[in-house]
């Protein structure tokens, strides 16, 4: 093996390690400790133990380093364990985007490391009887059948959470934008593409620049995400309403029809002072999780957002008034089922009102929010 191919492999990986130490820098210098956040920042430490031990092994396979045949194997085995927990990570980061909840008690957590556990089990042992790695008369490196096999466990990993992030990004209403989804789906391409090329031109370093340039798209996208959602209620904010509704009311639906709902929490200013701040939050969860139930059904007809305090919006694209009423009760019910499957100590209950946009004689935005505004107070009124 050349000598400057071995130290061209190893420089890769030593830029690839100084781009995202730079990251990592910047992640723990910051203020945002959201726990996707950390989770990004512990998969760029285990990528950098990667990009790390992936250059030792290219020394020690390239002779630069000297070491027997046991170290070559030890050198070996470390970057695939290291490539596997890049993998759990993306895999953590995946279910936690996507708010899956099985990861939270101790049953969830032994599924999702199983196969971590038995493909280093599975790699230790495979090596000793040459089913991984062995050495050919010439004394050359070569990779076993059950190497290709154990390959799967990273990629399992990532493509998992991905498929399922593509299905919510097609058939998932909008209270996560949907950029987020689409990125977790393509991740683990950039990698697979680039690992595959890199097995067949073993010494060309394409799998350090393809991750790292894949980490890079999923932290830009990610912050890009936290800067549209309401921190709270995890939905989106005011000024990613404000983006979606603009470009609802520049084009009309297809064989529906536009409505703005806005929805208010009675009595909240008495729930804040008699119950405290923190209560106050969880209340507004409570209303912000029951508007995401009831949107389900909707597909992607419907966007919710916090519009600013105690102030619900939801862009609907419905057939028929009777359908947003409909609606309405339905985001009533479950704010009243939530509040008591919490038992909390005060009512909870909201108000609603909506407008129909008219393209026919379209209206500003502010104008179209007063139409709504003007129904939830005469609910409110009669109540």
């Amino acid at each position: 093996m050349d000598f400057s191919d071995v130290f061209y492999y190893a420089e890769a990986n030593v830029a690839c390690i100084a781009i995202l130490s730079i990251l990592l820098i910047k992640i723990g210098i910051g203020v945002d400790k959201q726990t996707s956040t950390i989770i990004i920042r512990d998969m760029i430490i285990v990528m950098l133990c990667y990009f790390a031990s992936d250059a030792v092994w290219a020394l020690c396979v390239g002779h630069v380093i000297p070491v027997g045949h046991q170290g070559t194997y030890v050198a070996t085995i470390i970057p695939y364990l290291f490539l596997v927990g890049c993998g759990y990570c993306w895999f953590l980061y995946g279910e936690t985007i996507q708010q899956n909840e099985y990861l939270t008690n101790k049953i969830g957590v032994i599924c999702s490391i199983f196969p971590m556990l038995i493909s280093t089990i599975a790699i230790v042992i495979g090596t000793f009887f040459g089913a991984v790695f062995y050495f050919d008369d010439a004394g050359r490196l070569q990779y076993g059948p059950m190497y290709s096999f154990l390959l799967l466990i990273p990629i399992g990993y990532m493509s998992y959470s991905s498929l399922k992030a593509f299905y919510k990004a097609f058939t998932h209403n909008r209270y996560l934008d949907h950029n987020l989804y689409f990125v977790i789906g393509f991740f683990p391409v950039i990698p697979i593409i680039c690992g595959v090329s890199q097995a067949i031109f073993l010494m060309v370093p394409i799998m350090c620049y393809g991750a790292t340039l894949a980490v890079l798209l999923v932290y830009i996208t990610n912050l890009e995400n936290l800067i549209s959602l309401d921190s709270l209620t995890k939905i989106n904010n005011r000024a990613q309403f404000q983006r979606h509704i603009s470009r609802k009311m520049r084009t009309p639906p297809i064989d529906k029809k536009l409505f703005l709902i806005i929805i208010d929490v009675d009595h909240f200013k008495e729930i804040n002072d008699g119950y405290g701040h923190v209560e106050g939050d969880r209340a507004l969860i409570r209303v912000a999780t029951a508007m995401k139930e009831a949107c389900s059904a909707y597909r992607n007809g419907t966007f919710v957002a916090r519009y600013g305090g105690d102030e619900f919006v939801i862009v609907a694209e419905l057939e028929t008034e009777s359908d947003v009423i409909q609606l309405g009760k339905l985001i009533q019910n479950n704010v009243i089922r939530l509040n008591k499957m919490a038992e909390a100590k005060y009512e909870l209950t909201v108000c609603f009102g909506a407008a129909e946009y008219d393209y026919a004689n379209p209206v500003p935005l502010p104008k179209f929010l007063n139409q709504a505004d003007k129904c939830l107070y005469e609910m409110k009124a009669s109540r």
